[in-house]
């Protein structure tokens, strides 16, 4: 009974790390709101390490981009970089850069929320998986011992 209660509470952890999803705002989000932010066309962005404003790079091609809001003026919106995405992909060693996203350019931006009601479906199904797994392997012990 301890494993199955275990195993229970095992998916219900890894479960409850997958259920967010994005969801589009109608308002500007708030500094610190993780956002995806979608660009209307591929868009050159530059981007700076944290302290380093004096050194920016330019990513050509971006549709995608997404982290947390640092400050949003009339015509930019700083993000702080979790990925930028072009065609081709995700663009490498971004992390933790601040891209200055042209607010003429974004298509929509979402914001990224927990979803309560399907976590809580995921850890009910994982949990209901753990125990019959339990109770199978209980049925083979106790028939394997008769």
């Amino acid at each position: 009974m301890r494993m199955a209660i275990s195993s229970a509470l095992l998916g219900a952890m890894i479960c409850a790390g997958a259920c967010f999803a994005y969801r589009p705002v109608a308002v500007a989000p708030t500094a610190g709101s993780r956002v995806r932010i979608v660009l209307r066309s591929a868009t050159a962005v530059a981007a700076f390490a944290a302290g380093r404003e004096d050194v920016r790079r330019s990513y050509p091609g971006v549709l995608e981009a997404s982290g947390r809001i640092e400050a949003a003026a009339g015509d930019t919106v700083a993000v702080r970089l979790g990925e930028l995405r072009t065609a081709a992909g995700a663009v490498p060693d971004v992390a933790d850069q601040v891209a200055l996203l042209p607010a003429a350019e974004i298509s929509r931006i979402e914001q990224r929320r927990f979803q309560a009601g399907t976590t809580l479906l995921a850890g009910v199904g994982l949990s209901a998986l753990a125990f019959a797994a339990y109770v199978m392997l209980l049925v083979v012990v106790l028939t394997k011992a008769v």
